[in-house]
């Protein structure tokens, strides 16, 4: 694997970078302040070996540059409770044998892979989720300039939809538009069937 070590002040303990390396891995160690100026070179995960009170940062600035697992070099005596471990996919220490560590790489990407699949399906189901709630107040807004019942508007726009070969959903935003443009003062009371 090609790996990208970032370090801030590095791990005394051990050589981070070259216990990576001793695992068959190729390695490139830079210091964290570079990051920006890292150029388009591709990697299979990050190491950050960043002290947990700048943690965050190195993860927020590693993230904006990159889309790839996140590890962190963790040497913390004691747990920290403040650290984002939301976006960190794996924790990796001095203390482990080259077996653990190459373990703990792999689990890693599993979960990388699970949690940008979990932001995927997320993002999916929350656009599906605000179409939907414009298509009901599309409904609700036919239902009453047309004094009908929100199924028979519904259908109505269904079949518009159908007829014109446009989403649902566009004939729902240009109900609303619609809408608020007949409620604007001065402006024709009229109201504008579909």
């Amino acid at each position: 694997m090609k790996i990208l070590h970032i370090h801030d002040i590095p791990t005394t303990k051990c050589n981070v970078g070259q216990q990576l390396k001793e695992l068959g891995h190729r390695v490139k160690s830079i210091p964290a302040e570079l990051l920006s100026t890292l150029g388009p070179v591709r990697f299979e995960l990050i190491v950050l070996d960043v002290p947990a009170c700048r943690l965050k940062k190195w993860l927020q600035e590693a993230n904006q540059h990159f889309a790839l697992p996140v590890f962190w070099w963790c040497e913390e005596q004691k747990p920290v409770t403040t650290a984002p471990y939301q976006k960190i996919d794996g924790m990796l220490f001095c203390g482990m044998n080259p077996i653990e560590l190459q373990w703990s790489l792999l689990v890693g990407l599993k979960n990388y892979e699970h949690r940008i699949y979990l932001e995927r399906e997320y993002t999916f189901l929350s656009s599906k989720f605000e179409e939907r709630k414009r298509i009901d107040q599309a409904k609700a807004i036919i239902s009453n300039s047309n004094n009908i019942s929100e199924a028979k508007a519904y259908e109505m726009m269904r079949t518009q939809a159908m007829s014109e070969r446009r989403k649902l959903i566009d004939i729902a935003e240009a109900v609303i538009t619609t809408s608020r443009l007949n409620m604007k003062p001065g402006h024709d009371a009229r109201r504008r069937k579909i």
